[in-house]
């Protein structure tokens, strides 16, 4: 990518020095981290319905929260 949009090319040990001065890290994506437990999903629902409060909801004419991620 760094090729096709700048023009040049860095040896990965270049790259990777380049990234840590700009505080930044390398990483690879992958389809799912070996470390998540097998309820990841079920575990974050419940993190963020204790830390929204929408445990204690008693009515639904409250309005929902709702969370978005930007990139």
């Amino acid at each position: 990518m760094i090729e096709e949009y700048y023009g040049v090319t860095y040896h990965p040990a270049d790259l990777n020095r380049k990234l840590r001065d700009a505080e930044m890290n390398y990483g690879k994506p992958r389809p799912m981290d070996p470390r998540s437990p097998d309820d990841a999903d079920e575990i974050l629902a419940e993190c963020l319905g204790q830390v929204l409060g929408e445990d204690d909801r008693d009515t639904e004419e409250d309005d929902p929260t709702v969370l978005g991620f930007f990139r």
